[in-house]
């Protein structure tokens, strides 16, 4: 078949960074219904997991942020019904699966126990080798505990963690967070492996279940079709990137390949961006019948794994924003705060705000503001607005703002003005900020 010749797609910065934007929904979103958020699921592709739950879990968030408001328990909903599944990290569409269960099949074919030669090594960092390997030798040492676990979910159902008891012969020693949590990095491992899922919920626990009666039917793609689909899926959610930015993409990452994009290209699906007034890095792509989403400003806060921003690198090229999680810097060194959350004002990034939930209290505290030092002076309603907006998703009875003047990222002066803001403001008061006197 003769090489089909696809134009180059032409397009400012600002072009590509309101492509970037709708193509991850955060504007004009869908409406906060199931069928909403299952729209919005197969358009921005996956959910990150992490434990840290400091306004509330990233999930919610991500969803919150281009929803606005919505009731939680419809991802919960959308879980026990399965149209979503669980992986260790991330929550995907089960339209997916055929995606998802080749990046399965390699990983038991690299860990499978019957093809472990090595058994000197006790553990994980035991003995050598990759991290494949050092997994397969724990399965063999440890083979009779994961067949109790798989028979005894095939003979009663789903089951919580707290369920089974540590029996295992050879603990998993990784000199991290998981050393002898033997239970807990089976079921993690078994899940990886496709071999059981998170099946439900009770009382905030996951269920552990046999996938079969479900993952039966997904097919795994193979070569080229699963390259093609995984790197076509990475396109359409990020809207313009490069094969680099793209494998940024943790829900297809493993599957986006180059010979994927000369292909699309070749096809016409996708056509190669150029950046008219901007110098970007690498040969970037974009799909050619990109799909319009009605523009509208809009301004809401980003979780630190939000998908438009978990790409650092990508977000400082086509953002101009520097932006690093601050979890572990001592505190004295921080510079946006613990849990910093970007600030989308339209298509740019004009700052960051730090939120934390006092539950006990029923308090969204914002502990600092940093503004950009070309962030107009006007975002800050915008801002007010968006936070009350996240205090009202969370539950929060009132907002408290720990800082009264925003820090400016530059010049470093603005920092030394910092006061602290009277007793906690409830959010009619700062409804009526809003009205008049701005919090800047």
């Amino acid at each position: 078949m003769p090489a089909r010749t696809t134009a180059p797609l032409p397009m400012t910065a600002r072009d590509a960074r309101r492509l970037a934007i709708t193509s991850q929904r955060l504007v004009s979103g869908p409406p906060a219904t199931r069928r909403g958020v299952m729209e919005l699921m197969r358009d921005i592709g996956y959910l990150q997991l992490d434990p840290t739950n400091v306004v509330a879990r990233n999930p919610l968030l991500v969803l919150w942020s281009r929803l606005g408001t919505y009731d939680a328990a419809i991802l919960e909903s959308l879980l026990a019904k399965r149209e979503l599944f669980e992986t260790p990290s991330l929550i995907l569409p089960t339209t997916d699966l055929p995606i998802h269960a080749a990046t399965m099949r390699a990983y038991r074919r690299a860990t499978d126990p019957r093809a472990a030669k090595d058994l000197r090594g006790r553990g994980d960092n035991a003995g050598g080798g990759t991290r494949a390997e050092r997994v397969q030798r724990w399965l063999t040492q440890n083979r009779h505990v994961r067949s109790e676990v798989l028979a005894r979910l095939r003979r009663e159902g789903p089951l919580p963690l707290t369920a089974f008891e540590d029996r295992a012969i050879v603990s998993w020693t990784s000199g991290g967070w998981n050393d002898e949590r033997n239970v807990t990095m089976l079921m993690a491992i078994l899940q990886r492996r496709g071999e059981i899922i998170v099946a439900g919920r009770r009382r905030g626990q996951k269920q552990w279940g046999i996938p079969e009666d479900w993952l039966k039917d997904a097919r795994p793609l193979s070569g080229l079709a699963l390259e093609r689909e995984a790197t076509l899926r990475a396109v359409r959610s990020i809207g313009i990137a490069t094969l680099k930015q793209l494998k940024w993409h943790y829900a297809f990452s493993r599957h986006v390949s180059q010979r994927a994009l000369d292909s699309l290209e070749r096809d016409g699906a996708i056509a190669r961006a150029e950046i008219t007034d901007a110098k970007w890095k690498g040969t970037h792509y974009a799909l050619t019948d990109r799909r319009k989403h009605e523009w509208e400003e809009r301004t809401t806060l980003l979780s630190p794994f939000d998908n438009l921003i978990i790409d650092r690198e990508r977000t400082l090229e086509q953002f101009g924003y520097f932006y690093r999680m601050e979890i572990y810097v001592p505190p004295h060194l921080r510079k946006l705060g613990y849990w910093a959350m970007p600030v989308l004002h339209g298509d740019r990034i004009v700052g960051s705000a730090d939120p934390r939930f006092e539950r006990a209290e029923g308090v969204l505290v914002v502990n600092r503001l940093v503004l950009q030092p070309d962030a107009p002076r006007s975002v800050m309603r915008a801002i007010e607005r968006a936070v009350d907006e996240l205090a009202d998703f969370v539950g929060a009875k009132s907002v408290r703002w720990a800082r009264r003047v925003p820090i400016r990222a530059a010049p470093r002066r603005f920092a030394a003005g910092l006061r602290a803001t009277p007793p906690p403001t409830q959010r009619s008061a700062a409804r009526n900020r809003r009205e008049g006197t701005s919090v800047s």
